[in-house]
């Protein structure tokens, strides 16, 4: 599993480098979350990076773990794309754009939960937050209150999906790089 964390990691980099233009802001990002992995007597966390792609669309790439009852002891990787129905969210200058706005997600899951116990993409979800404040341009976002649906193809379940946090530092394409 580290050796697939780490070729997607690198990939992702040398992708990225493709998109080089001026929404390209890139942010680091932790919360809370629950959904993708099942766990219904502890706490699971995510953690990523996310780059925006156009005014109003961002990919990102996360992981997501257990914190408790064992301490990382399941995990996932997503990949997502998120989009802002209220407004631009980066307008490529040192205007920002919108500090309040509301993302629509999707994206899909690797995981070990299926019949064959291998790392493959085996779940899809859509979601909405409702609730973003912040912008690349200022430096950092929370979004509060992502809920959706997941579903599982390999098991052939649905959960629901929520977040109740996430924070978003941003390391490129804020204020710090226009002055």
């Amino acid at each position: 599993m580290k050796k697939t964390a780490a070729t997607f990691a690198i990939l992702l980099i040398c992708l990225s480098s493709l998109l080089a233009g001026p929404h390209n802001d890139v942010s680091l990002f932790f919360g809370h979350q629950g959904g993708g992995l099942e766990n219904r007597e502890g706490l699971n966390w995510s953690y990523g990076i996310s780059l925006g792609l156009s005014p109003r669309v961002e990919m990102s790439a996360w992981g997501e773990s257990t914190l408790t009852p064992t301490f990382f002891g399941d995990g996932a990787l997503g990949l997502g794309f998120s989009f802002a129905l209220l407004g631009e969210r980066s307008t490529g200058s040192y205007v920002p754009g919108s500090a309040i706005n509301m993302l629509l997600n999707t994206g899909m899951l690797l995981t070990l939960h299926n019949p064959w116990n291998i790392f493959i993409p085996t779940t899809f979800y859509v979601s909405l937050t409702p609730l973003t404040i912040g912008s690349p341009i200022l430096g950092h976002r929370e979004r509060l209150f992502e809920m959706g649906l997941a579903y599982n193809w390999a098991e052939n379940s649905f959960s629901f999906y929520f977040s109740l946090f996430k924070f978003d530092y941003y390391v490129h394409g804020t204020w710090r790089d226009w002055y």
